[in-house]
C-alpha cells in the first residue's frame, strides 16, 4: 500500500492547482487558449522547415561540391601524370644515366659531362612549358648539384647543396627508385613541390643519385581553384569558399593563400582519415574515397568535401593527396535568414490577429455571462 504520508503532498498540491485554475476566468482562459493555438503550428512550421532547409541546402552543396571536385580531381591527375612521365622518360634514358655515371666518376673534371647533362635539362624545359627546373644531386658530396632552372637559379643551388638535410630527400631515398611528391618549399617568396627519385647505377644498381623536377605551386593552384578565381576576379574581399590541396600528413601542398602553403591542417586531415577508417596507399588510393563533413576552421563553420587524387603509378607520393574544398556555413545558410524572417513577421501578424481575435471573443463571452 501507498505511504499516507506521501498521499498528504500530493493531495495538497492537488488542491491548490485545482483553487488556482478556478480563479482563472473562463475570460483569460479562452484567449490564452487562443493565442496558443494560433502561434504554435506557426512556430512547430517554421522551426521544421528550418531543419530541413538547412539539411536539403547541405545535402545539396555537397552534392555538387563532389561532382566538381571529381572534374578538379581529373585535370589535377592529368597534369601531374605529364610530370610523372617525364620523370619516367629520363628515369628509363640509359644514355641519360650514363653521362649522370660519367658526371659523378669525373669529379671536379667532369664540367664538359655537366654541360652536356644541363642541356638535356634545358632540352626538357623547352618542351615542357610548366616544369620550372631540375636537379640532379650526386650521392658523394665531392660532385657539385646540377641545377637547371628557368629563374632564381642561385637560390635553388644554395637550396640544392642543402637539400640532402631536408625530409623531402629523406622520403626519395627511402622510396628507392619510386615517385615521391614532396611538401612545398619555400624559395624567394615562391612555393616550389619537388617530384624526386633515386637513381641508380645501370650495371651494379649502386644508388647514383636523386634526380627531382621542380614545379612552380602556381601551375598547380588554378587547376585546384579555377572556379575561384573565375568566381572572384581577383577580388579577395569576403571570401566564402576555395579548395586546398593536402597530403596525408595534413601539409598543404597548394593554397589561394600563399601564406598557408607548407603548414599543417591537421584537423582537416585527421577528420579525412577517421572518416575514411583507414589511409589506403599505392594503386587503391584515390578509389572512391571522397566524403563532406562540418568543422571549425579559422574560428568559422564551414563545410568541407573532400575527394582523394590518386594516380596510375602505385606507391606514387601524390595517392595520399586529397582536394578539399571548404564552404563557410554562414554563406550556405544566408538564404535562411529570409526565411527566418518571413516566419517572425508571419509570427508576429497571426500573434497580433490572436490577441484581436482574442480579445474580440472574450469580450462577448464576458457580455454574455452579464
Amino acid at each position: 500500500m501507498m505511504n499516507s504520508s506521501r498521499i498528504r503532498p500530493i493531495k495538497y498540491w492537488g488542491s491548490r492547482i485545482q483553487i488556482f485554475l478556478e480563479r482563472i476566468s473562463i475570460r483569460k482562459t479562452l484567449f490564452c487558449l487562443l493565442l496558443a493555438l494560433t502561434l504554435t503550428p506557426v512556430l512547430i512550421v517554421g522551426l521544421i522547415s528550418h531543419g530541413h532547409f538547412k539539411k536539403a541546402v547541405t545535402d545539396k552543396v555537397a552534392r555538387y561540391s563532389l561532382a566538381e571536385l571529381a572534374q578538379a580531381v581529373n585535370n589535377i591527375q592529368l597534369k601531374l601524370a605529364d610530370y610523372e612521365a617525364v620523370s619516367l622518360q629520363l628515369f628509363v634514358n640509359n644514355d641519360f644515366i650514363t653521362t649522370l655515371e660519367n658526371y659523378c666518376d669525373l669529379g671536379n673534371n667532369s664540367r664538359d659531362v655537366a654541360e652536356t647533362v644541363k642541356a638535356c635539362f634545358n632540352e626538357y624545359l623547352k618542351n615542357n612549358a610548366d616544369i620550372f627546373g631540375f636537379m640532379f644531386l650526386g650521392d658523394s658530396d665531392q660532385v657539385e648539384p646540377i641545377v637547371v632552372t628557368k629563374d632564381i637559379g642561385k637560390d635553388l643551388i644554395d637550396l640544392s647543396r642543402k637539400f640532402k638535410e631536408t625530409g623531402a630527400c629523406r622520403n626519395i631515398m627511402e622510396a628507392d627508385g619510386g615517385i615521391v611528391w614532396s611538401a612545398p618549399l619555400k624559395i624567394n617568396r615562391s612555393n616550389y613541390v619537388f617530384l624526386g627519385r633515386l637513381i641508380k647505377r645501370i650495371s651494379t644498381g649502386a644508388t647514383l643519385g636523386i634526380l627531382a623536377i621542380i614545379i612552380d605551386e602556381d601551375k598547380i593552384d588554378p587547376l585546384v581553384n579555377l572556379a575561384f578565381y573565375n568566381e572572384l576576379n581577383n577580388f579577395w574581399d569576403g571570401i566564402e569558399h576555395y579548395s586546398l590541396l593536402i597530403n596525408s600528413r595534413g601539409e598543404i601542398i597548394s593554397s589561394p593563400f600563399k601564406e598557408d602553403i607548407g603548414k599543417k591542417a591537421t584537423q582537416l586531415i585527421d577528420k579525412i582519415l577517421a572518416a575514411e577508417g583507414e589511409n589506403l596507399t599505392g594503386h587503391e588510393a584515390g578509389k572512391a574515397r571522397q566524403g563532406s563533413f562540418i568543422i571549425t576552421v579559422n574560428q568559422k563553420q564551414n563545410l568541407v568535401t573532400y575527394k582523394a587524387v590518386g594516380g596510375k603509378i602505385k606507391n606514387a607520393g601524390r595517392n595520399s593527396w586529397y582536394l578539399v574544398n571548404l564552404v563557410s556555413t554562414s554563406f550556405l545558410y544566408k538564404e535562411r535568414r529570409a526565411v527566418a524572417l518571413i516566419t517572425l513577421v508571419l509570427c508576429l501578424i497571426f500573434g497580433a490577429l490572436a490577441v484581436w481575435v482574442s480579445l474580440y471573443l472574450t469580450k462577448r463571452v464576458g457580455k454574455e455571462r452579464k
